[in-house]
């Protein structure tokens, strides 16, 4: 019998969604893409770090969350088995440097644990947010794109530079 671990079956899962999603999401009938709603990402997100992002098309935004999240989980679970280890120790031979180093590996499970609380809340605000953006930068309502052509018959005068970084 095959036994996974929760974990890669969760990594498998992210990834078939990612192969699944290789050709682009699929156009609704205004054009756009198909996307989850907001509940719909923040659900996503909340359930597996990073699968919110993937939902909404961020791929790359995706893996650097999921990656991060997943970091600080086994980081989290290695300090905990360490001040379990150490505290195992003292308790056992009473020797004040067992405690010392239960006391240290304490304090960074401790802000380990709220890493890993803020950056699933990020997660999660983030995946919700993003789907709410989604087609913001897609059509100008009517009264901006006459503000961004400029007056009638200048349309054509000037230099502008932008620079556009989509994360």
């Amino acid at each position: 019998m095959l036994r996974t671990s929760p974990a890669l079956a969760a990594m498998l899962l992210l990834l078939a969604v990612a192969g699944a999603s290789a050709d682009g999401p699929v156009p609704n009938a205004s054009g756009r893409p198909n996307r989850p709603g907001p509940a719909e990402a923040l659900a996503a997100s909340a359930v597996y770090p990073g699968l919110g992002q993937l939902l909404n098309g961020a791929e790359p935004k995706a893996a650097v969350v999921g990656g991060a999240e997943a970091f600080l989980i086994a980081r989290l679970v290695l300090e905990d088995r360490w001040t379990r280890h150490a505290l195992r120790l003292y308790r056992e031979t009473g020797r004040s440097e067992y405690f010392e180093e239960y006391s240290e590996h304490f304090d960074r499970r401790q802000t380990l644990v709220w890493w890993v609380v803020v950056a699933a809340l990020y997660c999660v605000v983030d995946a919700y947010v993003d789907a709410h953006l989604t087609g913001f930068d897609d059509a100008l309502p009517p009264y901006l794109a006459e503000a961004a052509a400029g007056p009638p018959g200048r349309e054509c005068e000037g230099v502008g530079v932008a620079l556009t970084f989509r994360f």
